[in-house]
Order: C-alpha cells, then sequence, then structure tokens
C-alpha cells in the first residue's frame, strides 16, 4: 500500500458531494462496523481544538481540528483548521495524510443530504439556507441533489456575502434568492438547513410551515444553539446523528431544560429502516462524526489507488 500526502485540491478532485452522499449513507446503513470515542475538545478564547478518533471496518483514523471565531473584524467569522490520518487496522501501516477543511466541508454536507432523503417531505421545493459561510455551497449541493428543488433562499447577518453567495450558485431551474429578513427567508420553506456558530436559538417554531424538514448542522459545540427552545419542543420528530456527542454539544444539550414531547432516533436507525421516519415536522441534529470523517478519508484513499492502477 502507498502512502498519500493529499491537500484539499486532491480532496476536491477526488470526492464530490454527491459521491460522498452515497459513502455516509452506506456508512450509517452499517454504523454496527464503526467504533467511535467522544470528541476531545479544549478550549480556547474565541474557539477549540477537536480531536476525533474512529474505526471505521477495517480503517483507523483521526481528525485533528482547530476552530476559531476571528472577532477582529466586523463579521465574526469562523474557521476550520483539520489534518486527517487513517491507518489500515490490520497492519497499523499509515495511509494517508489529508487536509482535513475540505473533506469537513464536503463530508458535513453529505450528512445533511442523507438526513434530507430520509426524513424531508419528497415533494419539497423551497430550501433556506441560514448562514453564508465555507460549507453553504456544498450544503446546498447536497440537497438539491436528493430533492427536486426549484428555490433556494439565503440568509446571512453579511449582507454582502449572502448575495456573493447567490451570485455563486447557479443551478439549471433553481432560482437561488438572497434574503435581508431572516422570518421571510424561512417562511413557507420545505427544508431549512442552519450553518452559523450562533450560541442563541434564532429559528422560531412559530415561523415554520406544518410540514417541514430542519437540518441543524451549526450546533457541534457544548454552548452552540440555532433552534429557539420552542422549535424542539414542538416538532414532531427529532433524530440526532450520535446521541453521546448531541447531548453534550448538538441542540439536544439544551433537553433537560423542558420536558421531552417528541420521539428522538438516531440517524443509523432511520437509514437501516430500523425505526420509522414520518412526521410533518421534523428536526435532524448534527455534530460532525469522526468516522463521517474516517469513511471519507478512506473511500479517497482507495479512489486514489484505483486510478493509480489504470
Amino acid at each position: 500500500m502507498n502512502t498519500y500526502f493529499l491537500s484539499n485540491q486532491d480532496v476536491i478532485d477526488l470526492i464530490s458531494v454527491t459521491e460522498c452522499i452515497g459513502v455516509i449513507e452506506k456508512l450509517f446503513a452499517n454504523i454496527q462496523k464503526t467504533q467511535m470515542p467522544p470528541k476531545v475538545y479544549m478550549e480556547i478564547p474565541d474557539g477549540d481544538f477537536r480531536s476525533m478518533p474512529a474505526i471505521v471496518d477495517n480503517t483507523a483514523g483521526i481528525k485533528w481540528c482547530g476552530v476559531h471565531l476571528d472577532s477582529t473584524k466586523k463579521k465574526r467569522k469562523c474557521n476550520i483548521f483539520a489534518k486527517v490520518l487513517i491507518n489500515q487496522v490490520d497492519t497499523g501501516e499509515l495511509l494517508a495524510i489529508m487536509d482535513g477543511e475540505s473533506i469537513t466541508a464536503i463530508r458535513t454536507a453529505a450528512v445533511t443530504g442523507v438526513a434530507t432523503k430520509y426524513m424531508a417531505r419528497q415533494d419539497s421545493k423551497v430550501a433556506a439556507f441560514i448562514g453564508c459561510g465555507n460549507q453553504t455551497r456544498s450544503q446546498v449541493e447536497a440537497v438539491c441533489h436528493v430533492l427536486d428543488i426549484e428555490q433556494v433562499r439565503l440568509f446571512d447577518l453579511d449582507e454582502d456575502r449572502c448575495r456573493q453567495v447567490a451570485v455563486s450558485l447557479i443551478m439549471d431551474g433553481v432560482d437561488v434568492v438572497p434574503y435581508t429578513d431572516l422570518i421571510d427567508c424561512v417562511k413557507d420553506a420545505d427544508v431549512i438547513t442552519t450553518l452559523t456558530p450562533s450560541r442563541t436559538g434564532f429559528l422560531k417554531h412559530e415561523w415554520l410551515k406544518d410540514k417541514v424538514h430542519i437540518n441543524a448542522v451549526g450546533a457541534d459545540a457544548e454552548g452552540k444553539r440555532e433552534l429557539s427552545p420552542c422549535v424542539l419542543e414542538n416538532v414532531d420528530l427529532v433524530v440526532y446523528d450520535n446521541w453521546e456527542q448531541c447531548s453534550h454539544s448538538g441542540e439536544i444539550q439544551y433537553t433537560a431544560y423542558y420536558e421531552k414531547k417528541q420521539d428522538w432516533f438516531q440517524l443509523a436507525d432511520i437509514v437501516s429502516g430500523k425505526l420509522p421516519r414520518e412526521g410533518n415536522q421534523t428536526v435532524f441534529d448534527a455534530t460532525g462524526l469522526a468516522i463521517e470523517d474516517v469513511a471519507t478519508a478512506r473511500y479517497i484513499y482507495d479512489k486514489k489507488e484505483n486510478l493509480l492502477d489504470m
């Protein structure tokens, strides 16, 4: 086996968001073949460092990630710096060291795609995305891949950045609209994806239509929050990527403060068909899992190897 050192551009050249949706769907359908201890967080001013180890089948790996909120500018910007290392389990051999920023964006979007595929109504036409950062384009691609979306709505506190992302998203048959008002953006949306570093719940239940799916992606560390308590109190179905992580770092870390009225399921159980996925108003709580990084990195490695053999 070869050992590779792959840049973010190498990663982008070797895997697309739509390819990764298949990788992640297979991963959650075979969750029994994985091992994953909880993330280890080390807090720093305006951010944290995270150690994320996991085993997926015959691949062991770890992502080392630094998250920093740049508060020196007028608008706070979330910067992510990461590396992913993978080894062969049965030999211990190092297979690759990869830049992790592109892997993180691609696999995060792919998980959103999988959750949306299994949880959103198949006749959904309007998708709203709150937060126009580094992951937004990939997230839009994922949702539009699994649903026949006709309109994409964008909102960000930085109106210039929102418009810039809107201009960059050119998709056949899809109307891309930047919004300056959050309520207008999410009103009547069939799918809502939140992608912010917020520590205050801003999305309110009263703004939601009767049938809607929400991907809550931004809350991935203790203290982060995008959904107001009234959302989790009133939706029909809540699904999480991993209970231990979400109860510490996701939206459901706040569930101790009110009575839990709805069902709570693991995404793996939904994907494998063990549990029903019905619900008029549904939430997917995503914190980002090391098994997703390892599975994606192994796919990239195997594809690189296969290309060399051709």
